[in-house]
C-alpha cells in the first residue's frame, strides 16, 4: 500500500508539462518606482539563495529598479513566508518559496503554522531541480546498499536538512522509510550550515538540490550516493538514481516559485508575471541555471500555479500518510 500510494503521489508532483499554456497577460503597465525586496527563507549559499541571486539581476533590469535579496532564514522557510504574508501587497515585496513553506507545512503542522495558503498571491513556478543523497567522504558507503548497512550498524549517525518539514526532509524520510532504517534528523536554518556540518563530519548525510550537491561531489568534498529523480543528472552522470539502486519509481525533485502577499493588484501581478517570463527565457540565465542543475519553468500562469499548489498539498499529504512522517522526525 505504501509503495503504490507513494509512487502515485510523487509521480504526480511535477507533472508540469501536462498543464496547457494559457494566453499571455496583457502588456504590463505597472512599474516600480523604488527598490523591490526579494525574500528568501534560507541562509546565504544554499540553492534557494543561489536561484534568488541569479534572478535578481535580470529582474532588476526588466523592472527598472534594484531587486534586493533579503535572507530570512529559519523554520524551513516559514519565517520568510510569514513575513511575506504580513507585507503590504504593493509590489515592493516578493519572495521565492518552495514546497516546505507553501505546501508541506500545511500538511504536517496546520495548527502551528501562523499563515494560510490564502495569505499569498502565487505569481509563477520558476524552477525545478533534482535532489541528491550526499554523505561525508569518510562515511564507508559508496552506494545505497552500503549506506543502508552503515546506518544499521551506526545508531549514533544522523542526517540533516535545512529545516523540519521542508521537501528535502520529507524526501529523505521517504527514502529512509523505504530502506527500512531509522536515522535521527537534525534541522538547520539553511542549506549552508548543513553542508558545513556535513563536511565537518558532524552529520553523516543530507538530501540537497543538485546545485549544491554537484559541485561538492565533483570536487571530492562529499560522496554522491544517488539522485532522487527518475533520470540521472547530467551534472553527475556517473551517479545512479535511487530507482536504479532498488527504490523503484522513486522520483522526487524540488520546485521553487515566486509569490507576493495576498491582494496584489491585478496590474502588479500581470507586470511580475510578464517580467518573470521574460527573465526565465533569457539564454544567459537558462545557461547559468543549467550549470547548477536547475531547469527554468515558463508559461505557468498565476491561475495554473494556484492549481498546481492545491494538487501539491494533497500529494504531499498522501506521501506523509504513506510514510507515516511526523514533525518529531
Amino acid at each position: 500500500m505504501f509503495s503504490r500510494n507513494l509512487h502515485r503521489a510523487a509521480g504526480a508532483l511535477f507533472a508540469v508539462t501536462a498543464l496547457t499554456a494559457a494566453p499571455a497577460f496583457a502588456a504590463d503597465a505597472w512599474k516600480p518606482v523604488k527598490p523591490v525586496r526579494l525574500l528568501v527563507g534560507f541562509a546565504p549559499g544554499g540553492s534557494a539563495d543561489t536561484l534568488a541571486r541569479l534572478l535578481a539581476e535580470p529582474l532588476s533590469q526588466r523592472l527598472g529598479q534594484p531587486v534586493v535579496v533579503e535572507n530570512l532564514a529559519g523554520a524551513g522557510g516559514n519565517i520568510m513566508a510569514y513575513r511575506l504574508a504580513q507585507s503590504p501587497a504593493d509590489g515592493y515585496t516578493i519572495g521565492i518559496a518552495a514546497a516546505g513553506s507553501m505546501a508541506i507545512t500545511h500538511v504536517l503542522n496546520p495548527k502551528g503554522t501562523n499563515y494560510k495558503p490564502s495569505d499569498f498571491t502565487p505569481i509563477t513556478l520558476a524552477a525545478v531541480q533534482p535532489n541528491v543523497v550526499i554523505v561525508n567522504k569518510d562515511v564507508p558507503a559508496n552506494n545505497l546498499a552500503e549506506l543502508k548497512e552503515y546506518f544499521q550498524k551506526t545508531p549514533t549517525a544522523t542526517y540533516g536538512t535545512a529545516g523540519v518539514g521542508i521537501s528535502n526532509h520529507l524526501i529523505a524520510e521517504t527514502m529512509l522509510y523505504k530502506l527500512g532504517v531509522k536515522v535521527p534528523h537534525a534541522a538547520y536554518r539553511g542549506a549552508a550550515p548543513v553542508i558545513t556540518d556535513l563536511l565537518g563530519g558532524h552529520i553523516a548525510m543530507t538530501m540537497d538540490n543538485i546545485s549544491t550537491a554537484a559541485p561538492l561531489a565533483s570536487q571530492g568534498k562529499v560522496k554522491a550516493i544517488a539522485v532522487a529523480s527518475i533520470k540521472r543528472a547530467p551534472q553527475l552522470p556517473n551517479v545512479p538514481t535511487l530507482d536504479e539502486q532498488g527504490l523503484k519509481g522513486f522520483d522526487m525533485p524540488t520546485w521553487q516559485g515566486v509569490f507576493a502577499p495576498a491582494g496584489l493588484p491585478a496590474d502588479v501581478l500581470a507586470a511580475y508575471y510578464a517580467a518573470m517570463q521574460d527573465v526565465l527565457k533569457q539564454p544567459a540565465l537558462v545557461e547559468k541555471m543549467a550549470g547548477l542543475g536547475s531547469e527554468p519553468v515558463t508559461g505557468m500562469t498565476p491561475e495554473q500555479f494556484s492549481q498546481f499548489l492545491e494538487k501539491d498539498r494533497q500529494q504531499w499529504a498522501d506521501i506523509v500518510k504513506a510514510a507515516n512522517i511526523s514533525l518529531e522526525q
